[in-house]
């Protein structure tokens, strides 16, 4: 297995975020502190999915309980079906074998950037998508004041 060498498992969970999304890691670890950590599958899955039980969470970011992790290293199914889309074949690998039984849905906090005004960031917001821009990422940036850091921060002089 994965990580053995005593103990329990060497982390509860993995993440999959794309380069040009922005995470906010304090949100994001708050939500998980109440979060199933076994068979877990979380993300933000497409409106118009199944909210409690999507097929797929959309590529952003999703997120595995250890467990799920371990179970897509060493199943044959998995290898056999191992094209497409990654985020599309994640959820159809978790679907044939019956896995992820606690899927979390957290749309609307992870969403598509907008626009650079005010109200188009959510409060509980835990990631941004879409940040392809410098631009993009210098209003997200503000917005969630990670520019006022400490000056020795590399964020500093953003």
């Amino acid at each position: 297995m994965l990580g053995s060498g005593g103990g329990g498992p060497p982390y509860d969970y993995v993440m999959k975020v794309d380069d040009d999304t922005f995470l906010r890691l304090d949100a994001l670890v708050d939500t998980l502190r109440s979060a199933p950590r076994e068979d877990m599958y979380w993300g933000v899955g497409l409106p118009f999915q199944n909210r409690e039980f999507p097929p797929f969470m959309l590529g952003m970011g999703y997120l595995l309980s250890w467990d799920l992790v371990e179970w897509i290293a060493t199943s044959d199914m998995v290898r056999r079906e191992a094209k497409g889309a990654e985020d599309l074949t994640t959820g159809k690998w978790l679907n044939m074998g019956n896995k992820a039984k606690n899927r979390v849905n957290i749309f609307p906090r992870m969403y598509d950037y907008k626009s650079a005004k005010a109200e188009d960031f959510l409060e509980n917001t835990i990631g941004v998508h879409q940040l392809k821009q410098d631009l993009r990422w210098a209003h997200t940036l503000e917005h969630f004041n990670v520019t006022r850091l400490e000056p020795s921060s590399k964020l500093h002089n953003f």
